[in-house]
């Protein structure tokens, strides 16, 4: 695959380590829009020249209007879209792009790959994702994850994870479940479950709450009964599945934390994405 050159565009600290990995391995890699590289292209122009592959920041956009490149610089998707087509790169990989962007990349004959959308980076993102929110936990509070009484709510691939690691630390797991097939899982890996039906009754008992439902779950009528002091950890795709301002006006500590992995463990996201972007690469052949 070394005839493959890459081109990164902005991204956070995970993208630096994403560039050095690929260098390492022997790749053409250009990067522009990011301030924790050293030795960008000084000019957006420069970064398209001679690239086969782009990878976009995580999110790809945060309006699906303007690409998210940190460092002040500005540039629509229809520039985006125009540059890569003039340039004739018609791989873009990123993080988050909604099917509007995805259609409008097509109508420039690009194929968008989103990493979310990709197995691989939804299994592997899992762990560091739970060791995440388990640190962020035990910074948190002044309550022992052993012996609490704590709630995972989604027992999806992050759910499955974290319910298991905070078994191991000792604490007593409840998981919730829509069906009886996820049901008959949280039951076989030794988890107490319940129908998220039941949540309203059943939060004031929890010490510790982790969301990885990504819609508003824990709303207004239900926080209302949640012990004033538990700690609520959200780790669903924005906006997240809490309504952090009525639980702020309850004084419930509830802490959004997305992107996890690229802040507690940067190298292993790093590597993540290397491995789904050649994954990629390897299928174009």
């Amino acid at each position: 695959m070394s005839r493959f050159r890459f081109g990164i565009l902005g991204g956070d600290y995970r993208y630096k380590l994403l560039y050095d990995g690929l260098v390492r391995d022997g790749y053409s890699v250009k990067a522009y829009g990011n301030t924790f590289m050293t030795g960008c292209e000084k000019a957006l122009s420069e970064l398209f020249e001679g690239v086969d592959i782009l990878i976009g920041p995580i999110p790809l956009s945060k309006d699906d209007r303007t690409a998210a490149v940190s460092g002040g610089s500005v540039l629509t998707l229809d520039d985006l879209f125009e540059e890569m087509d003039k340039n004739n790169i018609r791989t873009l990989i990123a993080g988050v792009i909604s099917s509007d962007v995805a259609h409008r990349a097509s109508e420039y004959d690009i194929k968008t790959h989103d990493f979310f959308e990709r197995e691989e980076v939804a299994v592997y993102n899992a762990i560091p994702t739970a060791e995440g929110a388990i640190s962020t936990a035990i910074q948190e509070s002044d309550v022992t994850l052993f012996g609490s009484k704590t709630l995972v709510m989604g027992y999806g691939r992050c759910g499955k994870v974290l319910a298991n690691m905070l078994k191991g630390l000792g604490a007593d797991v409840y998981s919730t479940y829509r069906n009886e097939k996820t049901a008959a899982f949280i039951k076989a890996f030794g988890i107490k479950g319940f129908d998220i039906c039941e949540l309203k009754s059943r939060i004031h008992s929890f010490d510790y709450i982790f969301n990885t439902i990504p819609c508003e779950i824990l709303t207004k009528e239900v926080l209302k009964n949640a012990d004033k002091r538990c700690l609520i950890i959200d780790l669903a795709q924005a906006p997240g599945g809490t309504d952090f301002n009525f639980a702020r006006d309850l004084n419930i500590r509830a802490l959004y934390c997305p992107g996890l992995p690229g802040r507690t463990a940067p190298l292993t996201a790093a590597e993540i994405l290397k491995k789904t972007i050649l994954n990629i690469a390897l299928r174009m052949e």
